[in-house]
C-alpha cells in the first residue's frame, strides 16, 4: 500500500475503506466511506503527526495519505489556516466523502443551472453546514458543487476520501461585472509534502 507517514495509525481504516469500497453502488459505497471515517476519527485511530497538520501561508495544503494500490480511492489531508477556503468547484465526475478531523469548517453546497451562454453558468444555493470533529458529508456528482472555508481561528483539517485519483477539477470564478454569472476553469490539482 501507499500509505505515506510512518506517523498514520491507519490500519484499521484503510481495512473498512477497502471494505466500503469494493462493492456496491455509489450510494452505498460513499455511506460505508462516511461511516467508515465517522467513526475511526472519533474513536481517535487515525492520529496525523504535527507535520501533516501544519497549515501553509499561501493557501491550503492537499496532503496523500494513501493510495489503494488499485486505484479505487484515495485518502487525502486538506490543512485550512485560519481564513482560507476554495471557489466554488466539482469534484471532476467523481464521488467524495469528507470528514473534519480537527478544528471546524463551514460547507456551502449549490446546484448548477445552465445559461443562454455555454461558457456561463449560474449557481443556486442548496445548503450550509458547519461541520466539526468527527462529522462527514457524501458528494456524489452531479451533486458536489461547494465550497469548503475555515472561517474560525484554528486551523482545520479534513480528511477526503475521493473514488479514483482527483488530478484536476473545475472551478468556478465570477464573471467580470455580473453579480451571478461564473465562467468555469480547469484546476490542476497536485500534493504538498507535510511540512518540516
Amino acid at each position: 500500500s501507499d500509505v505515506c507517514s510512518s506517523d498514520l495509525q491507519t490500519r484499521e481504516l484503510i481495512e473498512r475503506l477497502d471494505a466500503a469500497t469494493s462493492e456496491g453502488g455509489v450510494e452505498e459505497v460513499t455511506a460505508g466511506v462516511k461511516e467508515a471515517l465517522s467513526e475511526c476519527v472519533d474513536a481517535g485511530l487515525l492520529q496525523l503527526g504535527e507535520a501533516w497538520t501544519r497549515p501553509r501561508a499561501d493557501g491550503y495544503g492537499r496532503r496523500l495519505l494513501h493510495r489503494s494500490p488499485d486505484g479505487r480511492y484515495t485518502v487525502i489531508a486538506m490543512v485550512w489556516g485560519s481564513g482560507q477556503g476554495t471557489p466554488i468547484h466539482d469534484h471532476d465526475d467523481m464521488w467524495c466523502v469528507e470528514c473534519v478531523y480537527q478544528g471546524q469548517i463551514l460547507v456551502t453546497s449549490y446546484d448548477v443551472c445552465p445559461t443562454a451562454n455555454p461558457d456561463q453558468v449560474t449557481f443556486e444555493f442548496c445548503d450550509k453546514v458547519e461541520a466539526s470533529i468527527g462529522e462527514a458529508g457524501a458528494l456524489i456528482p452531479p451533486h458536489d458543487y461547494h465550497v469548503i472555508e475555515n472561517r474560525g481561528e484554528v486551523t482545520a483539517v479534513t480528511i477526503h476520501v475521493y473514488g479514483g485519483e482527483m488530478e484536476a477539477c473545475n472551478i468556478f470564478e465570477p464573471v467580470e461585472g455580473s453579480s451571478h454569472l461564473y465562467e468555469s476553469r480547469r484546476k490542476p490539482l497536485s500534493y504538498d509534502a507535510p511540512a518540516t
